[in-house]
C-alpha cells in the first residue's frame, strides 16, 4: 500500500464519468492495483 499526498484535478472515466477539481487530496494505491481518491475531509469514504 502506498499513500501519497497530492494537489490534484481527477477525471475517471468508466460505468460513469466524474471529474474533481484541483484540490488537496490522499491517493491510496493498493496491492491488488486499485486506487482510492479520498478528500483531505468529510469522511471515510473515497470520492472515487
Amino acid at each position: 500500500m502506498r499513500l501519497i499526498v497530492a494537489r490534484c484535478a481527477v477525471s475517471y472515466s468508466g460505468r460513469l464519468s466524474t471529474t474533481l477539481p484541483m484540490a488537496v487530496r490522499l491517493l491510496v494505491l493498493k496491492a491488488d492495483g486499485s486506487l482510492l481518491v479520498h478528500a483531505d475531509s468529510g469522511g471515510y469514504k473515497p470520492l472515487n
